[in-house]
C-alpha cells in the first residue's frame, strides 16, 4: 500500500495521536506530582523555609547551566547523518556524546560541591544553607544526562515508550520525595531528589542506548570522528538550552536575593498554572521537530509554514479554553492546593496563565530555528527575553516591598513582554521560511530515518 495514501495517512495520524497522548499524559502527571510535592513542602515546613529549598535548587540549576553541554539537539541532527555513512556509525557517535554528557555532569557535580564547601568555610554561606545546597547540587548533577537519554528515544521513533517510562518514574519520584519530606523535612526532600534523579537517569539512559543499538546496529569498530559542523552547532544549541533554563531559575535566584524566600515561594505558586499549561502543549514541539527538519532539508516552504500555523491554531484554541476555564476557579484551587493564604495570588496566576497561552501560540519557536539550521535565532530571542525578565524583577523589587504586589507587578510586566515576543516570532517565521532554498525532490528515507520522523 502507498504510505502516502489514505490508509497510510490514517496510520500516521494514529501514531501521532498515540505519541502525543503518551507524552502529554506523562508531562501532565509529572507537573501535577511536582505541584503535589511543592504544596506538601510549603504546608510541611512553611513558606519561608520552602523558599529556601526552592532557592538552593535554583542556585544548583544555574550552576549546571554553565556546565551542561545539552547534547540532545546535536544528537538528533547528526546521529542519523552519521548512520548514513556506515552501519553502526550512528550508534558509535551517540555513545560518544552520551559519555561526554556523563563526564561533564560528574565534573560539574564535584566542582559544585567543592565550591559550596569553600563558600561555607569562607563564611559566605551559612551551615543551614550548606546542608540544603549540597544535596541540591547532587540532585541536579545526576539528572544532567536526561536530555541525551530522551534524544535516544526520539532518534528511534520511541517517544511513546519514553512517555510511559517517564510516567512510571514520576510516580516513583513523588512517593520517594514525599517520604523523604515527612521523615527529614527540607534535607530529606532534597536528598530524595538525588535518589530519584539517579534512578531516572539510569533507567532512561539504559533504555535509550538499547533502542539506538537496535535501530542502528552495534557500534562501529573503528573510532568515529566528530562530524564537521557539530561543534559550532553544539555551542549554539547548548547556549540556547542554558539560556532557556536560566530564565526560570535565574528569576528564582534573583527573587531570593532581592525579595527574600517568601517572594520565591509566591512566584513559584503564581506560575503553577502556566507551567501546567505549557506541559500540556510541549509534546507538540517534540513532534514538530522531525517534520520541520525534514521539510526544511527539502526546501518545502509550504509544509514548514503549514505545520507552524496549524500548531498555532491548535495551541491557541487550547490556551483560550484553559484561560476561560481556569480564571473563575483559580482562587479556589490555590486555596485547596497551597493553603488559604495563597488565594491572594489568584490574579497574578491568571495573568501569568494568559502569558503562557500567548507563548503557546508560537510553540513551534522552540524547534523551528534549530530544525531549519538557524539555532542562533532562538538564542537571541531567549537571551533578550531573559534579560528583560530579570530587569523587570529588579524594577518591581525596588518599587514595591510587599511580596504580593511584587508578584502581581512581575506577572503584568511578563504578559506585556510575552505579547511582544509572540508578535516577533511570527515575523521570524516569515523570514526563516523565505530563507529556505528552493524545493528539491525527496529521497526515500532509510528505515531508521522513517522511524525517527514518526513520533
Amino acid at each position: 500500500m502507498n504510505p502516502s495514501g489514505p490508509g497510510g495517512k490514517r496510520r500516521a495520524w494514529k501514531r501521532h495521536l498515540r505519541t502525543f497522548s503518551s507524552l502529554t499524559v506523562s508531562g501532565q502527571v509529572e507537573a501535577v506530582l511536582s505541584f503535589v510535592t511543592t504544596a506538601a513542602l510549603v504546608r510541611q515546613v512553611g513558606g519561608a523555609e520552602a523558599g529556601q529549598v526552592l532557592f538552593v535548587q535554583s542556585l544548583a540549576t544555574v550552576w549546571f547551566l554553565l556546565w551542561d553541554p545539552r547534547l540532545e539537539d546535536a544528537q538528533q541532527r547528526y546521529v542519523p547523518a552519521e548512520q548514513l555513512r556506515g552501519a553502526g556509525r550512528g550508534t558509535q557517535l551517540y555513545h560518544q556524546l552520551v559519555r561526554l554528557d556523563f563526564a561533564s555532569g560528574l565534573l560539574a557535580t564535584i566542582v559544585g560541591v567543592l565550591v559550596a564547601l569553600a563558600a561555607s568555610a569562607a563564611g559566605w554561606l551559612s551551615a543551614e544553607l550548606l546542608w540544603l545546597l549540597v544535596p541540591a547540587v547532587l540532585g541536579a548533577g545526576v539528572a544532567t544526562p536526561a536530555g541525551s537519554a530522551s534524544a535516544g528515544y526520539a532518534l528511534t521513533g520511541q517517544l511513546f515508550r519514553l512517555g510511559t517510562v517517564r510516567l512510571a518514574l514520576a510516580v516513583f519520584g513523588c512517593v520517594v520525595t514525599l517520604a523523604g519530606l515527612l521523615m527529614a523535612g527540607q534535607v530529606g526532600y532534597l536528598t530524595a531528589t538525588v535518589v530519584t534523579g539517579l534512578v531516572s537517569t539510569v533507567v532512561l539512559t539504559t533504555g535509550a542506548v538499547r533502542q539506538v543499538r537496535q535501530a542502528c546496529g552495534p557500534p562501529a569498530a573503528e573510532p568515529v570522528a566528530l562530524p564537521p559542523g557539530l561543534m559550532p552547532f553544539l555551542v549554539k544549541t547548548s547556549a540556547t538550552g542554558s539560556v532557556s533554563a536560566a530564565s526560570e531559575s535565574g528569576v528564582s535566584v534573583l527573587a531570593g536575593v532581592l525579595g527574600g524566600p517568601t517572594l520565591v515561594t509566591y512566584l513559584k505558586v503564581a506560575t503553577s498554572m502556566s507551567r501546567l499549561f505549557l506541559t500540556v502543549i510541549s509534546p507538540v514541539a517534540a513532534q514538530l521537530y522531525p517534520r520541520l527538519a525534514l521539510a526544511g532539508a527539502h526546501g518545502d516552504r509550504t509544509a514548514v509554514l503549514r505545520d507552524a500555523l496549524r500548531s498555532s491554531a491548535l495551541t491557541g484554541a487550547v490556551g483560550a479554553l484553559a484561560v476561560a476555564v481556569a480564571a473563575p476557579l483559580t482562587g479556589v484551587l490555590l486555596g485547596l492546593v497551597y493553603g488559604a493564604e495563597y488565594t491572594v495570588l489568584s490574579t497574578a496566576t491568571v495573568v501569568l496563565l494568559v502569558g503562557a497561552a500567548l507563548r503557546g501560540t508560537v510553540i513551534w519557536g522552540k524547534v523551528l530555528p534549530t530544525a531549519l539550521g538557524f539555532p542562533g535565532v532562538r538564542l537571541v530571542f531567549l537571551t533578550a527575553e531573559g534579560v528583560c525578565q530579570l530587569a523587570v524583577l529588579v524594577a518591581v523589587t525596588r518599587i514595591w516591598t510587599d511580596p504580593e504586589r511584587m508578584t502581581l507587578a512581575y506577572a503584568s510586566s511578563s504578559l506585556c513582554l510575552l505579547a511582544l515576543s509572540t508578535a516577533c516570532w511570527f515575523l521570524v517565521l516569515r523570514v526563516l521560511v523565505r530563507s529556505l532554498p528552493p524545493a528539491v525532490s525527496r529521497a526515500e528515507p532509510l528505515p531508521e530515518q522513517a522511524k525517527s520522523t514518526s513520533p
